[in-house]
């Protein structure tokens, strides 16, 4: 027997069909478009539990039945479970408060919903909403995506990631306002920012005095990248020659920063600040691949008529081609840099097609099922008998792989640099859910869709997919066809014959592991921070085939292969270099063969540029 809830969904769902069809539309697009629209009338009238389940009844109708024609209307019937789940947890005198001003904004409303991810406090993202529609009524549906950034990233107070006993950061109210104020001097503007790069702004630590000076002195600039090497570097705290660092002493603050200089994070934390305060969407980065920490600023550019975010130029010259993570201004955790730059896109995408792209690959993880996806999914019974006599009943999409697949491409033909999308391609990889054949497609298709412009992204999906091929002559080809699309990047070329090596040395095919590793020496050895994983895989190589003699050999080549770093560094910096690292293991190398001579002859020339 049916429970009352079940009838008063089914019950609905008919009346929605029968509208359909007396309005003469598509008859799955009219129910589901009417069934979102039911679902949030259900949430105004304050049932926000018959309103949850009629909107998720809603969104599973559409990814039973619905197809590539009927976008729009996965859209709506996302846009419709999404706004209710997330009202649901507040009190219900301020769910139906700001229901009514969402409903009453709706490019605010759409803006919020789909920008809310994992990681958000959802809680605190709708009542900082609250704080700004009851401060600023106007101004919040005014500025709707400066709104959006400030609710998902001040959702939680910010820490500052360097001084991180420094004074809270600022009010969002008065973030908001400080925004709004000077939006005319914003770089990039601010009302038709995409929430997407907005978040990389409104993400300050900065104190609102701190802003007001970094805007009366670098309103304009361009290149804030170049920002990091304005700070002096603090070599008498690095050396020990003073107990701290003489900008935290006299009070950690941006100008203060400019005045006593600092290390390598208060460097980057004062281009990337500046940036904020200027309107430039900034990333505070963190080296992944260096023995020693480091970080530098990453930062959106102008390129021609269009941007795109640079990691490159606010970096010492022994981190370039080191791979950095960022701090994910929404849910904190940290993130690859190749997927902030991703974000530069949004620029010239539709933020419909954006949302659409949110919706499709929130309909795949749906039919995915599994516990955070709500459980097994099950086809809702389709209301035939409330369907017109010609109309044919459309058949329901069946739960597998191909379908997750299918769903996730309709939303990334309309947004391709939607990373979320591609993620749940990569992880059905990593769980061996997709066949060779599959594996095989996608990777061509990220490579169509995202190589040319996003190489370091296109890369990090491709990996977990070639990565589970089984067969290796398969799986080495497909490297082969992204090592010949990367040949514009030197460091990931690398990367995949560092790969491709891998695989035949865990095939036991030691001479094809061996010439790939020799590949990477030879044409590659000065492009990233994988120079001596070369030279010892090359190593390890010769041992196992018995040649052990020739190891001596391998590090001499490698070692007049690597080029000296001619900028200036300090001694810290020039050690994290492919010149020191390579030479210093040659050097050791020469030592444990009795060779000490020649060892003390290597690291005699090995001093950085400036040293005395």
């Amino acid at each position: 027997m049916r429970r009352k809830g079940e009838i008063v969904v089914i019950a609905t769902l008919l009346l929605w069909v029968c509208a359909a069809l007396a309005l003469g539309a598509s008859p799955m697009q009219k129910v589901i478009s009417d069934g979102a629209d039911a679902a949030l009338q259900l949430a105004q009238q304050g049932d926000f539990r018959a309103a949850r389940a009629a909107a998720q009844k809603n969104f599973e109708m559409a990814i039973a039945y619905g197809s590539s024609g009927d976008l729009d209307a996965f859209r709506e019937a996302d846009f419709a479970r999404r706004l209710i789940v997330q009202l649901q947890p507040l009190e219900p005198a301020n769910q139906q408060e700001l229901l009514t001003f969402l409903r009453a904004n709706d490019e605010l409303a759409q803006t919020l919903v789909f920008a809310i991810k994992d990681g958000n406090n959802v809680k605190g993202v709708y009542t900082l909403l609250d704080r700004l529609q009851q401060a600023r009524p106007k101004q919040a549906a005014e500025f709707a995506t400066l709104t959006a950034a400030i609710c998902v990233v001040r959702d939680r107070p910010l820490v500052n990631p360097v001084q991180r006993d420094a004074e809270h950061s600022p009010d969002p109210v008065d973030v908001f306002d400080f925004y709004v104020a000077h939006e005319s001097q914003m770089f990039f503007g601010i009302r038709r920012m995409p929430v997407d790069l907005l978040v990389y702004v409104v993400d300050t630590t900065a104190s609102i005095e701190e802003m007001n000076w970094a805007m009366a002195k670098y309103t304009g600039t361009q290149n804030v990248g170049d920002l990091f090497f304005k700070i002096d570097y603090d070599y008498d705290y690095f050396e020990g020659k003073t107990p701290e660092r003489r900008v935290v002493m006299e009070g950690y603050n941006l100008p203060n920063i400019l005045k006593y200089g600092g290390v390598c994070a208060d460097q980057a934390y004062f281009a990337t600040s500046v940036g904020k305060a200027i309107g430039v969407p900034t990333a505070y980065t963190v080296g992944v691949s260096a023995e020693m920490n480091h970080a530098w600023v990453g930062f959106l550019q102008l390129q021609g008529r269009s941007a795109r975010w640079n990691f490159n130029s606010g970096r010492y010259e022994s981190y370039q081609g080191v791979r950095g993570n960022v701090a994910d201004p929404q849910g904190k955790k940290r993130i690859a840099d190749s997927y902030v730059s991703l974000l530069a896109e949004s620029i010239g995408t539709s933020a419909v097609a954006r949302r659409n792209a949110i919706a499709m690959t929130d309909a795949a993880r749906r039919l995915a099922g599994g516990k955070d996806a709500g459980g097994p999914f099950a086809v809702p019974d389709l209301p035939t008998d409330a369907l017109h006599s010609t109309t044919a009943q459309p058949a329901a999409r069946i739960s597998n792989s191909q379908s997750e697949l299918d769903l996730i491409e309709m939303g990334l033909r309309q947004c391709p640099t939607y990373s979320a999308g591609w993620e749940l391609v990569a992880d059905l990889a990593r769980q061996g859910q997709l066949s060779e054949t599959q594996k095989s497609r996608w990777s061509t298709l990220v490579q169509q869709l995202c190589g040319q412009k996003y190489p370091d992204f296109t890369l990090a999906v491709l990996e977990p997919m070639v990565e589970t091929v089984q067969d290796p002559a398969q799986q080495s080809r497909i490297w082969d066809t992204a090592f010949a699309e990367f040949q514009t990047r030197p460091d990931l070329a690398a990367e995949i014959r560092l790969h491709q090596a891998a695989l035949w040395k865990n095939n036991g095919d030691l001479t094809k592991a061996g010439i790939c590793y020799e590949d990477v020496i030879q044409r590659y050895i000065n492009a990233g921070p994988f120079a001596l994983r070369a030279v010892t895989g090359a190593e390890d190589v010769l041992n196992q085939m018995g040649q052990d003699a020739k190891v001596l050999d391998l590090y001499a080549v490698a070692a007049k292969l690597v080029i000296k770093p001619d900028q200036p560094m300090a001694l810290e910096f020039f050690r994290e270099s492919n010149f020191f690292k390579v030479r210093e293991a040659y050097a050791k190398k020469l030592d444990a063969a009795g060779l000490a001579d020649q060892a003390a002859a290597i690291r005699s020339e090995d001093l950085p540029v400036g040293s005395n």
